[in-house]
């Protein structure tokens, strides 16, 4: 799987809750974004191990 940069859009008030929150907390906002989506993840493990085996069928 290649692994190049990505780019998102999102919307105007989200972006200016992540700045707020990057700001008030000291962190990098990728690492927030990171962070996030990490427990997303954790709170669908049937959907988390699917992912892993097609990203393992895919290596």
């Amino acid at each position: 799987m290649a692994k190049k940069a990505l780019s998102f859009r999102f919307p105007e008030e989200f972006v200016t809750f992540l700045r707020t929150w990057s700001f008030v907390t000291e962190k990098d906002q990728r690492i927030l974004l990171e962070e996030a989506f990490g427990e997303y993840a954790e709170k669908r493990p049937e959907v988390k191990e699917k992912v892993k085996r097609i990203m393992e069928n895919l290596e």
